[in-house]
Formats: C-alpha cells, sequence, structure tokens
C-alpha cells in the first residue's frame, strides 16, 4: 500500500526483532527520508523535510526541554570556505522589482498570557528589570569599529530588559538541534511569519555532506536560560536543493515552520508576533545584525549596525557586513529599517551565514534575500 513492501508470514523470528528495535531506535534518530520531498517551482527547487507525526508532542523525550539542557549546547562552528565558486553579477542581469512583507502584532493580551503561562521566566525578567533600575548592570559599548570599507557599529541585544520582551527582540532566539551523528548545536533564527515560520540559515537545518540536522526547538527570546515565551518545536523545514547540491552562501537560507508552544499549544505569534521580510533590494542597505555570539556571549544578543555591500569575492547574491560577531550568531536576522519597540518596520533582509573571505572575525556574509532564496522558500513552506 502506497509503496510499502508487503510483510508475508515468511519473516523470521530474527527478522521480526530486528524490525521492532529499528523502529525504537527511530524515535530517537534523524527524520526517515520518506518525510522528504523535493518541490520545483521557476525560482529554484526546494527541498521540504517533514517532522514524524507526533514526535513534537511526545512526552517521553523532549530535547533542549530545561534550562540545564540549553545552557549547555555549544554554537555552530563556522566553515571559512564559501563551498561554491562565487558567481559575479551578469551585466545584463535581470532586476527584480524589490518585495516587501510587513510584520504584525500579537494580540494585547499576548504578554498577559505569556507571565500566566511561564511564571518562573517571568519571574527572571522582573528580577532582572529591578536590577536594572538599581544600577546594577553595566553601559553597552557602542564603539564604532573601523573596517577597510564601511565602519560598524556593536551593541548589547536583549541583554537589557527594556529589550529583552520588546521587539524586535522578542521575536529573534535561538535554535536547538541535533546534527548527524548525534551531537547538539544551536543557531540565531527569527519569526518572520504570521504563519508561525522562523528564518534561519541553511547551515543550521542541513549539514552538507551528512544530512538533515533534526530535533530543532527554538526559544524566542531566549536569554540566560530563560524562555518568557516557551520553546517550541518544528512541523517542517526547508532549503534550496542548490544547498545540498553545490552548498554557496547565496543558497543558506533555511525555513522552519513551527508547532504551537510545547506545553500550552499555542502558537508563537500569539505570544510575540512576527518580523517583516524583505527581498531583491539593493546591495548597499543600513542594516542592523543580531546574534547569540559565543565569542561575545551566549546567554544574550549582540547587534552590529552598519552597510551592506556587494564583494566580487562573495558573488550574487551574497551581502557583506562588518560585524565581529562569530560563531552562535549563525541564521541571526540582518534587519532594514530598525525599529526599536515597535512592530513596524524590521524587516529580515538577510541572515547570518559565515565568515567574509579572509576577513574571520571582522565581516561577516549572509544570503541577500531574493526572488532566487527567499521566495521558493517561503512559498514552499507557507509564510
Amino acid at each position: 500500500m502506497n509503496g510499502m513492501p508487503r510483510v508475508t508470514a515468511s519473516l523470521t523470528r530474527s527478522s521480526i526483532a530486528t524490525a521492532i528495535c529499528a523502529i525504537a531506535l527511530g524515535a530517537f534518530s534523524i527524520p526517515a527520508s520518506s518525510a522528504e520531498k523535493t518541490m520545483r517551482s521557476p525560482q529554484g527547487d526546494v527541498r521540504i523535510l517533514t517532522a514524524p507525526v507526533g514526535s513534537q508532542q511526545s512526552t517521553v523525550s523532549r530535547p533542549f526541554a530545561t534550562t540545564e539542557q540549553r545552557a549547555a549546547v555549544k554554537p555552530l562552528a563556522w566553515t571559512e570556505s564559501a563551498a561554491d565558486v562565487a558567481t559575479p553579477i551578469a551585466k545584463n542581469a535581470k532586476v527584480s522589482p524589490p518585495g516587501a512583507s510587513g510584520g504584525g502584532q500579537a494580540p494585547g493580551f499576548g504578554e498577559y498570557m505569556a507571565r500566566q503561562n511561564f511564571p518562573e521566566a517571568w519571574k527572571a525578567v522582573d528580577e532582572a528589570a529591578t536590577k536594572e533600575a538599581a544600577g546594577a548592570v553595566g553601559v553597552p559599548d557602542v564603539t564604532p569599529q573601523d573596517g577597510p570599507h564601511y565602519p560598524f557599529w556593536r551593541f548589547l541585544g536583549n541583554y537589557y530588559t527594556s529589550q529583552w520582551t520588546v521587539p524586535p527582540w522578542n521575536k529573534i532566539g535561538k535554535l536547538y538541534f541535533n546534527v548527524p551523528g548525534g551531537g547538539s548545536s544551536y543557531c540565531t533564527a527569527s519569526v518572520a511569519s504570521g504563519n508561525s515560520v522562523i528564518l534561519t540559515a541553511a547551515h543550521c537545518v542541513y549539514t552538507r555532506g551528512a544530512g538533515w540536522n533534526y530535533n530543532f526547538v527554538f526559544v524566542p527570546a531566549d536569554r540566560y536560560g530563560a524562555a518568557p515565551y516557551g520553546s517550541y518545536g518544528w512541523q517542517a523545514g526547508t532549503i534550496l536543493t542548490d544547498w545540498i547540491n553545490i552548498g554557496g552562501r547565496r543558497h543558506d537560507v533555511a525555513a522552519i515552520r513551527l508547532t504551537g508552544e510545547r506545553s500550552t499549544g499555542i502558537p508563537i505569534v500569539n505570544y510575540v508576533g512576527w518580523l517583516g521580510r524583505s527581498w531583491d533590494w539593493g546591495y548597499e542597505q543600513w542594516t542592523y545584525s543580531h546574534g547569540y555570539a559565543s565569542n561575545f556571549s551566549t546567554q544574550y544578543t549582540n547587534v552590529c549596525a552598519g552597510w551592506t555591500f556587494y564583494a566580487p569575492s562573495e558573488g550574487t547574491d551574497v551581502l557583506v557586513q562588518g560585524c565581529d560577531m562569530t560563531y552562535g550568531s549563525s541564521g541571526g536576522p540582518w534587519l532594514r529599517e530598525f525599529t526599536h519597540n515597535s512592530h513596524a518596520g524590521n524587516y529580515v533582509n538577510s541572515v547570518v551565514s559565515g565568515p567574509h573571505i579572509g576577513a574571520f572575525g571582522t565581516y561577516y556574509v549572509g544570503a541577500r534575500f531574493s526572488s532566487a532564496n527567499l521566495v521558493p522558500i517561503c512559498n514552499a513552506i507557507g509564510c
């Protein structure tokens, strides 16, 4: 039935035992390939992986469920190489008109509901606010960092309670997962769709040469292990087939559709809303990029503000920005029209991919969101 092999009475006792063992082990391994499919589109082919039915609702084993478990997870390391040969911008390349989809606000009772559902986390929020009011926290470093192309400014993100639970920071969080072979790691991701879809880097979702990562858990506004809006499993993930086949920074984009919160079942957008998205904008944009960079702290985000630009060594549909964040910032959103404490503006225009060639720790790159990467991914998963 549906292409599955017929089971006959000729099965031996040994083969039955082996099959039962395989089923049991399968609950703790990479999702079966039968859940994977390819969707073809004029803009480009994408690969979709659907989570095993019921796997995110299981009460037997919930990965990354506790503060201690999350605190022990190390950031995903970068590779220096862009993986494929940079493709220069063609002289007569077709220019697509810029596109954008606005962000959205959670219902007015979203924070009240979060306080009721996650009281211990909100106790940590209130305690941090009390310490700040008493002057027990430091002053953010906003010293400009000079670079050979453009300067950039780095400052603390959701370290302060005034930024912890307000937009855009409450829509940015840590994405935890297991990698092929069983290890665990984390990246940065952001809610960027009213359909509870997060955007991150493809290398956070699929390890080239090894396969899909798995057991994805997203924690928005993660700070020192506290999760004021809970944690979310995954329903499906999608990447470009070009990421699997040839790699490349311009293909390093992924989307994951989330389940409802793992204890309440409530969609993430009902707690925090979502960021906007933009694509096919020019290479030079004033951008605020965010990430849980381990070279500064794994416990809160940092932000780099500066101009993005095109580099011939990186090629088409790749943005470069000055920033000294490294591991852990992978998948972090680059926001156009950055607006503090507002659901307007804050368009995700790229995500952190890795170091700019020859400039590790001073510049990094991300795929320029375009009709060739973000659009087919969003069409496939339903942004």
